[in-house]
């Protein structure tokens, strides 16, 4: 229950304190004198995000300040697991400023905005004039019949069902359109497979054949320098290993004579060996290369295929071998998708059995729920001055749509909420066949109609505070007493502050505060005061009487306020 508020330069306020109660609190005012601005304070509180446009003229900051007692048990539990202390009672502060060093305080300990706003629809519920409009939107509708009905966790089961069903649809899709594009791909995958292996590539394959490129380019030459070295070191009249050959045997005779010179002969016989090698090594390279025309014209034709080959699939040898290894992967992912498929299916159809099974139970208690939630709403619309109302919870259906598995299936559409499609049909006029809610209520109806719907889905406990922003708009006379009436039953399970124009209203409030508009000092001023019974009966004669208040008018608000 909020017990005080505190306001500080927000818009025309300099600065207000109010004391609240349980029951029916309400703020009147003339039109214009900032009651809303009281209501758009307390959405502060609630966390709701604000602009510097807030600040009130010359000023830096604005701050709104709000003391709770006995918050909800599921806030506590929320605060205490973020580390903060709300037993007993509950103090928000938040300050906005033009340097946008914008703050939250939570038991004078600094909060995110975020944690604020996931406790505040949970501490104050706040019921403007756009509230209900959302009447007119029949995608509201269902899920207020949910919340009549006591439905909200198995409709949140039945979320879970369906994006499970959203999450196995997809997923079993993507594999049947991957497969079926790797099906088509198979043919070319293997030819491709083929041709690379066929080709027998190697790493470093291109740098050897560019080598033996330039030898047979040279290949002539080469041979007739291995021919001339031949001619030099052993063919030839004059060769040198057979003239070094009869040199060391001079030699090693006059090593016999002086063994001074046995170096120079194992020199001499070790440079003829070497000699002998070197023969050897350019008669076999002699022999190798001789030229031959064909051996250069199959290395350029393998060349060639390498070139193609590299043109075909980009990149060097090393990097098409990397694509068939690749591709080859590809091809055992298609066959191991294969696998898989039926998996998916078989997981697939458990969560389009599950959702449909648990959308098709979920709308039996809808239809029960509507039964209840028609009888309940025409007991409460004729306390409300509308006595021959007829209103309908209608299923809508579409049989004629083709079937579209999964989510479309004899005339049913399976979405998030269910299977069921539920607009509220309304007549107030006898006689009158009921249509959709949405196309003819006026706005005094809407607004009944969202008062007698409040007091059929709020619970006690559930939301302590409940802020109604001109509920009574376009109502008056005896409408507006059966409307005060009917918050003040709603406030006898929850405390309700409500913004009213409304004398008969006012006059049932357990605690009243009146919201003026003054000029002080050549500025503008609101202030809000929480009247005492002579000045509540004042207050509620100038909201009969107008500007000129009589005896008469006095006295009619005195009987109004103290026969509440």
């Amino acid at each position: 229950m909020l017990r005080e508020l505190r306001i500080k330069n927000f818009a025309v306020i300099d600065e207000v304190a109010l004391e609240l109660g349980a029951g029916l609190n309400v703020l009147t005012g003339e039109t214009g004198a900032g009651k809303s601005i009281v209501l758009n304070a307390l959405g502060l509180v609630s966390g709701n995000r604000v602009s510097a446009d807030i600040i009130r003229h010359n000023e830096d900051e604005a701050s709104v300040e709000a003391l709770f007692e006995d918050p909800p048990i599921r806030v506590s539990r929320k605060l205490a697991d973020s580390g903060f202390d709300a037993a007993g009672e509950l103090v928000i502060k938040r300050i906005v400023s033009r340097s946008g060093k914008n703050r939250v305080y939570l038991g004078g300990s600094l909060c995110p905005l975020s944690l604020l706003s996931e406790i505040g629809d949970s501490i104050i519920h706040i019921y403007g004039q756009h509230e209900h409009h959302t009447l007119l939107d029949p995608q509201s509708h269902i899920g207020l019949l949910d919340v009549f009905g006591g439905l909200p966790d198995r409709a949140a089961k039945m979320g879970e069902r369906y994006r499970a069903l959203v999450s196995s649809w997809q997923a079993l899709r993507q594999a049947r359109e991957l497969l079926e594009k790797r099906k088509k791909e198979k043919g070319l995958l293997e030819a491709q497979v083929e041709e690379i292996a066929k080709a027998r590539l190697r790493p470093d394959e291109e740098e050897e054949l560019q080598g033996q490129k330039h030898i047979l380019a040279h290949a002539e030459k080469l041979h007739q320098g291995c021919l001339d070295g031949g001619e030099l070191l052993y063919e030839g009249e004059d060769a040198l290993i057979g003239r070094l050959g009869r040199y060391g045997g001079k030699l090693r005779e006059l090593a016999n004579i002086d063994a001074a010179l046995q170096p120079a002969v194992e020199l001499i016989d070790a440079a003829s060996a070497q000699l002998e090698e070197a023969n050897v090594v350019l008669r076999r390279y002699g022999e190798r290369v001789h030229f031959e025309p064909g051996a250069l014209e199959q290395l350029e034709d393998r060349m060639a295929e390498l070139h193609r080959l590299k043109r075909k699939y980009g990149g060097s040898v090393e990097e098409i071998l990397k694509m068939q290894a690749e591709m080859e992967a590809d091809l055992q992912t298609l066959e191991r998708g294969e696998e898989e498929i039926p998996a998916l299916e078989r997981s697939f159809e458990a969560a389009r059995r599950g959702a449909w099974e648990t959308a098709g139970a979920l709308s039996v208690e809808r239809q029960r729920a509507a039964k209840r939630f028609k009888r309940e709403m025409e007991k409460e619309v004729r306390g409300l001055g509308m006595p021959e109302t007829v209103f309908e919870v209608r299923f809508q259906e579409t049989p004629e749509t083709e079937d579209a598995p999964p989510f479309h299936l004899g005339g049913k559409t399976l979405t998030e909420t269910g299977m069921d499609q539920v607009e509220f049909y309304f007549s107030p006029n006898p006689g009158e066949p009921p249509k959709p809610l949405a196309k003819i209520a006026s706005g005094g109806e809407l607004s009944r109609l969202m008062l007698a719907i409040k007091s059929l889905v709020l619970t006690p406990g559930d939301i302590p505070t409940l802020l109604f922003d001109e509920v009574d708009a376009g109502i008056g006379g005896g409408v507006a007493e059966i409307v005060g009436k009917k918050l003040k039953q709603v406030a006898s399970a929850h405390q309700v502050i409500c913004v009213t124009h409304l004398p008969q209203i006012a006059a049932l409030a357990d605690s009243h505060h009146v919201v003026r508009k003054e000029v002080s000092k050549g500025r503008t001023v609101t202030t809000v005061k929480k009247l005492k019974e002579p000045d509540r009966v004042e207050e509620v004669a100038r909201m009969l009487g107008g500007l000129k208040i009589t005896d008469k008018t006095r006295r009619h608000a005195e009987e109004m306020v103290r026969g509440k």
